[in-house]
This record gives structure tokens, C-alpha cells and sequence, in this order.
């Protein structure tokens, strides 16, 4: 119970939501699917939103703009990766 008065964070709530409503075992399903996924037959949007839908459940994996470009980019089909260059200024201006 918190303090009379006290505003809980978003991280607070994240962090109580997932304690209560998510098993361990779902999130440690979701990290290893997460740390498999390859783009495979999914269209470039679609593995960009499995990426970001994931990658919630694997945050340590993701933590800094350059591990979350290489993540990603480790993920894409290698015919692809040659058309793509390895430059960015960050993540969201890609």
C-alpha cells in the first residue's frame, strides 16, 4: 500500500501490473520468442511489429539505441541486409 497522496509511476504500475497478471513463465516464453524472431515470410511492417510487440518482454535486450538497431537488424532477411546500410543517427530516425 503507498502513502496517502502518492502518484504511482508508469514503471510503478508496469512493473505491479506484469508482477500480478503475468507468470514468470509467459515472460520468459515471450523473451525467447523474442530473441528468436527472424523477419522470415513477414513483410518488413509486420516483423517491425513483432519486433516492437516483443521486445517489451526482453527490455535488458533493448536497452540502448544501438542494441535495439542491431536486434532488429540481426533479424531481417540477410537478402535484405545488403540492400541496407549499417548508419544511423538513432533509432527513431531511421
Amino acid at each position: 500500500m503507498q502513502p496517502a497522496g502518492h502518484q504511482v509511476t508508469w514503471d510503478e504500475f508496469r512493473v505491479a501490473f506484469r508482477a500480478h497478471y503475468l507468470p514468470p513463465s509467459l515472460i520468459e516464453l515471450k523473451q525467447r520468442e523474442f530473441r528468436a524472431l527472424r523477419q522470415g515470410d513477414m513483410s518488413v511492417l509486420e516483423y517491425v511489429e513483432a519486433f516492437i510487440r516483443l521486445s517489451q518482454y526482453s527490455p535488458g535486450d533493448v536497452n540502448t539505441d544501438p542494441r535495439r538497431a542491431t536486434r532488429l537488424l540481426d533479424g531481417f532477411d540477410p537478402t535484405l541486409l545488403t540492400h541496407l546500410g549499417r548508419g544511423y543517427d538513432g533509432f527513431t530516425r531511421w
